[in-house]
């Protein structure tokens, strides 16, 4: 089954693509403990939830993609931005620096203006479930920038 195919099947093909690595990364991340044992910040929910969170993003990412594969539109900026957060956790967590974290969270928060931007102009309903992924990346550069600012490393 071909990922771009525009046939019923391509929904479960987009969404495996978009949801089988980012389990797999979560399954290394919680494996290496990685995720820790709390929050980094008292307003970000639990590290297992921020992982749920991220599987949610990816799933609305697939979504995404297949509602751009059934219009004819290119799906390479969704591509592009899921390959950025799966790479999210290695900068933001496998680098144990926060200014790094934030640097990247920041950035991949640029990244993810620019595609909806760019979806809004074909889907508006695929630029809807991609800026689900901004909102979660301003969210969370806003409250590690506030946590260090608190401890005193910004």
């Amino acid at each position: 089954m071909a990922l771009g195919a525009p046939r019923p099947t391509s929904l479960a093909g987009n969404l495996a693509a978009f949801i089988i690595p980012p389990l797999v990364l979560n399954g290394i991340i919680f494996g290496l403990g990685w995720n820790g044992n709390t929050a980094p910040s008292p307003y970000l929910p639990p590290c297992w939830l921020v992982g749920t969170i991220w599987m949610v993003l990816f799933t609305a990412m697939g979504a995404a993609r297949w509602i751009l594969v059934r219009g004819n539109s290119g799906t390479w900026p969704v591509s592009l931005l899921a390959f950025l957060c799966m790479i999210y956790p290695l900068y933001t967590l496998g680098l144990s620096s926060e200014k790094i974290g934030l640097a990247g969270s920041i950035a991949t928060a640029a990244v993810a203006i620019w595609v909806v931007a760019r979806l809004a102009r074909g889907s508006r309903t695929a630029a809807a479930l991609t800026s689900l992924v901004l909102a979660w990346l301003v969210f969370a550069s806003i409250e590690l920038a506030r946590t260090m600012r608190a401890q005193g490393t910004l």
